[in-house]
């Protein structure tokens, strides 16, 4: 399943963070990352731990590239250089 033709990762997705509100605990992307986990953990069928992990390496790749864009900013911000869409707002 490819997480982004599938409404099924939608619904797993909405699970998980209704999962997280009624625990009362933050939404976040690292919090949605690991209440995938734990439901991976807890599910018995194969096809639906294939789609919840299908769920969360699309969300980890969101995690990924905002790691990277914070990466490349700092080392921009340490060599006093501004990138090209910062510009605009000096």
């Amino acid at each position: 399943m490819i997480y982004h033709e599938k409404s099924v990762g939608h619904i797993i997705l909405g699970e998980a963070t209704v999962n997280l509100a009624f625990e009362a605990q933050e939404i976040s992307l690292a919090s949605l990352i690991q209440q995938l986990g734990v439901m991976a953990e807890n599910e018995k069928s194969d096809e639906r731990v294939a789609q919840i992990a299908d769920t969360r390496n699309w969300l980890k790749s969101f995690a990924e590239a905002a790691s990277h864009d914070r990466a490349e900013l700092n080392w921009l911000a340490e060599t006093d250089q501004v990138p090209v869409f910062l510009n605009d707002y000096r």
